[in-house]
């Protein structure tokens, strides 16, 4: 897959970069992942910061022209792109591993701290009396 950038228009106000090129591809139109991760090479930024909007295939040639936004930080991303169904369901999973990681983490700190009191400070057996024995009583004898 060969990737040719067209056009390139900075957005100052967004912090972000607006891309249009083309691509000469083998087989299959490339699936928006794949065009992801040779734009950011070819951008020289992370993966997670290059959002694809468009990918026009030609008839019966193995081109294509595509149109993507490349931001300068996440923080611009998340504040101007929606967020879809599946965007949202993939970052509340995340949440939720994050969090029982944490919770998971706190148990084991807990736990260590517990054993290592235990072991600083030995267990004192209490000094136990010793009891004299019951004296018998017999029946002739009172």
């Amino acid at each position: 897959m060969k990737v040719e950038i067209k056009e390139k228009k900075d957005n100052n106000l967004l912090k972000r970069v607006e891309v249009k090129g083309s691509i000469d591809y083998e087989g299959v139109t490339p699936t928006n992942v794949q065009l992801v991760e040779a734009l950011s090479k070819e951008m020289k930024k992370d993966a997670s910061l290059v959002i694809i909007k468009n990918i026009y295939s030609q008839f019966s040639q193995q081109k294509a022209d595509f149109f993507a936004l490349v931001y300068e930080s996440e923080e611009a991303r998340d504040k101007t792109e929606m967020l879809t169904k599946h965007m949202k369901k993939k970052i509340d999973a995340d949440k939720k591993k994050a969090e029982e990681a944490a919770a998971e983490a706190k148990e084991e700190a807990k736990k260590a701290e517990e054993e290592s009191k235990k072991e600083a400070e030995p267990v004192e057996e209490a000094p136990k009396e010793e009891v004299a024995p019951a004296e018998e009583k017999k029946e002739g004898e009172e």
